[in-house]
């Protein structure tokens, strides 16, 4: 005897697909037409035996029967369904929908809370509550019929059950004991004392418990099909109650509750109306796979948890299903028949209704169940053991599962803190093992202050550290400097935090050191406990030789030149003060102006210039110039840019200023005879600059001239200051006016001109530059910009004619030349001003620089 041919189904029309039907009875004879009703016998064109139903059950569903091709068996045919023209505007079963309460604007919902099930209407804090969709609010539409025909379309006199697509359960209803008042229950119960409330099916069994109608909101014919699109009041057949929105809370403990109990009652209300919403059938795929995949994951991680050994081929396809699952979130599926690219390398942006879709279908969790296996079956395997060969594919297993959470996350805040509060920790315990777990931390937390504070102390900043000696990758830096900022706000708990932990003795290790050795920069570092040194310029050229040690170096460097700015942002003096010490302004500009060192080091080093030297105290803002004037400030006497002071904005030359301020002093000590001289403050180690007036202070604080006089102190101090990085200023000047800057061809030269308009912006930004130079400057820059630097640089610009009220009041204006500095004016007040007065740009914006 033969071994049986055990059928199997197939999507593709193969030979093997085709069928002959042959009568069993002689009622009828090969030829005549087949009709419903009749018994035939499948015989398989290429197997040539017939279909044959044994008596043996299937070992994975006992309640079905084999299917086999052996003695001949009778298959009765059947109809199915109506063959009807398929029309798209009506409701017919099958169709995915949701179900969207038009007066109280949520969706029905089915979601666990407390290890049940429940149904509810979902409360959204979204602007246009229709946008809140969720996988868990699609409702598949069955068609009730008492035929074998299953479904077809939908009527108004039809019965309906809706089964929950993501758990497969059906929508029922059920007597409601919870005494909680409600208005509309109370309203709507009638004399009844029995309430009910929409609930699933526990039986998932199709029953008269799940059975509706629907009633339309308009005059309808009963036998009229439904629109796909309508308003209906649904009926529970069974208990002959309408259901209605109740305002009693399913998540009472909740600090906002959002699940809101759905009730029913005899009496309808008209207002209790729902509208169907048409699911795409992308989103039905997208839930499918979804929920399929969370399923196969906790399969066969149930089954390694166990102890058992997983197969090769159970490897291989759970292996594939997580390489699936990453195209799957960044919307780059591929085709059995193209070639897969590498699932950890491949990039794109993720698609936020599919990062929301992986975790409200528990695939996250199903993952970190994988994740967790190490920590379930120790010691038979541990996370050590990842580093032998034998467990290279558990090992490449857990790195698809950091690239999955690592998309799944990135741009999505509800994502990020579900992945924080629950499985941080176990993260955490896997970093150092090269499954990209510190990767993903860091990917978590960037530029989200809430996590930022909340989950990252010394311990995780030391961990980095650790890390970063044992393997001396930039990506730790950039990973301990992203914890410092988010979103261009330095915060400064961690960033405290980040100073305690780098800065301290025991890990200075792990930081490149600079020193001026022969009138040459040196850099200094430890590698695996051995002391090296080399000479930033011996860097630069081996780096351009293609040298691989000298390049890491220097890219090691510069990622910790942008750790240091990051630690010292916004006035962090734990940093500054100790970094200012390990890079001095005078080295800082002189590797700035190097131009034999890569551009990107240079930029980092105008970075450092920023943070570390001109960011801090007692650099003040100062309000930018204003361009429109009252009639009273326009002064008689002849007034040009380049004479334009910040005193004149009163209508006082600087000799009337000192002579007022000394005749104010005097007459404020009375006859005491005491000179300008022995009151003026000490020039560099004053007390605030700002005049202090509070209740009780002396008159002399109150008047105008004090006032003055204070001002007199700002710019001497500002006059210091500006001594000070003078040659910032003269740096910044020759930089922005070479023709090169401004072509924007060389990617890595853009990053520096950024950080130099940057540093340009800042000392604009603290009133380094008086109106005569600023005009020069914005001139550079908008020249710069219209690609014309070379006819700037040949025409500088001209004094401007006196521009006074006699000249304004006769109508003639400030000339040709004036005309053109106000479009100059006007331009570098809509170009330049807007941004030199703006807030830190977002660190994000250098990518944009660089490409």
């Amino acid at each position: 005897m033969s071994s049986p041919l055990p059928p199997s189904p197939t999507r593709q029309p193969t030979q093997a697909a085709w069928f002959i039907l042959t009568p069993v009875y002689k009622l009828r004879s090969p030829g005549d037409s087949v009709v419903i009703g009749d018994k035939v016998i499948l015989m398989p064109v290429n197997a040539q035996q017939p279909f044959h139903v044994s008596e043996y059950s299937l070992p994975d569903h006992p309640n079905c029967k084999e299917v086999n091709a052996g003695e001949c068996s009778s298959w009765k045919i059947s109809l199915f369904m109506d063959n009807k023209e398929d029309n798209p505007e009506v409701l017919k079963g099958g169709d995915v929908v949701r179900l969207f309460h038009s007066e109280q604007e949520k969706f029905l919902t089915c979601d666990k809370h407390e290890g049940s099930l429940r149904v509810f209407l979902r409360t959204s804090g979204r602007i246009k509550r229709t946008d809140a969709t969720s996988s868990k609010a699609m409702w598949e539409v069955e068609v009730v019929n008492h035929d074998p025909c299953r479904s077809g379309a939908g009527h108004w006199n039809n019965l309906y059950r809706f089964k929950h697509l993501a758990t497969g359960h059906y929508l029922a209803a059920e007597v409601d004991h919870d005494s909680t008042l409600d208005p509309v229950r109370q309203k709507l119960k009638g004399q009844m004392d029995t309430v009910y409330h929409l609930t699933v099916d526990d039986n998932n069994t199709e029953t008269w418990l799940t059975i509706f109608e629907l009633e339309a909101t308009t005059i309808q014919q009963t036998d009229q099909t439904v629109p796909k699109n309508s308003y209906v009041r649904l009926r529970h057949v069974r208990t002959k109650s309408w259901v209605h929105a109740t305002s009693i809370p399913i998540d009472k403990d909740a600090e906002k509750p959002v699940m809101h109990k759905v009730g029913a009652a005899p009496t309808r209300e008209d207002k209790e109306a729902f509208a169907l919403m048409a699911v795409p059938p992308q989103e039905v795929r997208d839930l499918d796979f979804a929920n399929d995949a969370a399923k196969a994951i906790k399969t066969i991680a149930t089954k390694i948890e166990s102890g058992q050994q997983a197969t090769a081929n159970e490897k291989k396809y759970i292996i594939r299903l997580i390489e699936d699952l990453i195209f799957f979130v960044i919307g780059k599926e591929t085709s059995q028949s193209t070639q897969r690219p590498s699932a950890l390398t491949e990039e794109g942006e993720p698609d936020r209704d599919r990062q929301k879709l992986v975790r409200e279908q528990e695939v996250l969790k199903e993952i970190f169940h994988l994740l967790r296996i190490p920590l379930k079956v120790q010691p038979t395997f541990q996370m050590a053991d990842l580093a032998d060969k034998r467990y290279d594919a558990m090992h490449y297993l857990f790195c698809l599962c950091y690239r999955v959470i690592q998309h799944s996350q990135s741009n999505y805040r509800k994502n990020q803190e579900e992945i924080a509060n629950k499985y941080l920790s176990l993260m955490q315990s896997q970093i150092g093992f090269e499954v990209r777990a510190e990767d993903t931390i860091a990917a978590l937390v960037r530029n989200n202050s809430k996590l930022l504070e909340k989950h990252i102390h010394k311990k995780e900043i030391q961990t980095f550290v650790d890390l970063l000696r044992k393997s001396r990758e930039k990506k730790f830096l950039t990973y301990i400097g992203d914890l410092c900022v988010s979103k261009g706000m330095a915060i400064q708990r961690v960033q405290a935090m980040v100073c305690e932990v780098v800065l301290k003795d025991s890990n200075a290790d792990v930081l490149m050191t600079l020193s001026v050795e022969n009138e040459e920069i040196v850099l200094h570092w430890t590698e695996m406990g051995v002391a090296h040194s080399k000479s930033q310029m011996q860097l630069a050229d081996g780096a351009k030789t293609g040298n691989e040690d000298d390049t890491k170096n220097l890219d090691y460097f510069t990622a910790q030149l942008q750790l240091f700015c990051n630690m010292c942002f916004n006035r962090q003096y734990l940093a500054i003060l100790k970094i200012k010490e390990m890079l001095p302004i005078d080295i800082v500009l002189q590797c700035t102006e190097n131009k034999a060192l890569p551009f990107s080091l240079r930029a980092g080093f105008s970075h450092i210039m920023q943070c570390v030297h001109l960011d801090i105290n007692p650099q003040e803002t100062v309000n930018p110039v204003g361009y429109s004037r009252l009639w009273s400030q326009i002064p008689d006497s002849t007034t040009s840019v380049s004479e334009y002071s910040p005193w004149l904005e009163t209508g006082m030359s600087g000799s009337s200023f000192m002579h007022e301020v000394g005749a104010a002093l005097v007459s404020s000590k009375g006859s005491s005879g005491t000179s300008l001289e022995c009151q003026m403050p000490p020039d560099e180690d004053d007390a605030p600059m700002s005049p202090t007036n509070t209740e009780g202070s002396d008159d002399v604080l109150r008047d105008p001239a004090q006032c003055r006089r204070e001002k007199f102190k700002q710019t001497k101090h500002k006059e210091a200051e500006k001594a000070r990085i003078l040659k910032t200023m003269e740096f910044v000047e020759q930089y922005l006016a070479l023709p090169s800057v401004w072509s924007f061809e060389d990617k890595e030269q853009n990053l520096l001109t950024y950080e130099v308009v940057c540093l340009a912006r800042m000392m604009v930004y603290f009133g380094f530059y008086n109106f005569s130079k600023l005009l020069q400057l914005t001139r550079v820059l908008l020249s710069g910009l219209d690609n014309k630097i070379g006819i700037a640089m040949m025409s500088p610009l001209s004094p401007t004619p006196a521009m006074t009220r006699r000249t304004i009041d006769a109508g003639k204006g400030p000339g040709e030349e004036g005309s053109a500095l106000g479009k100059l004016v006007q331009a570098a007040a809509t170009s330049f001003f807007t941004h030199a007065y703006a807030s830190e740009d977002d660190k994000e914006s250098k990518k944009t620089a660089k490409e």
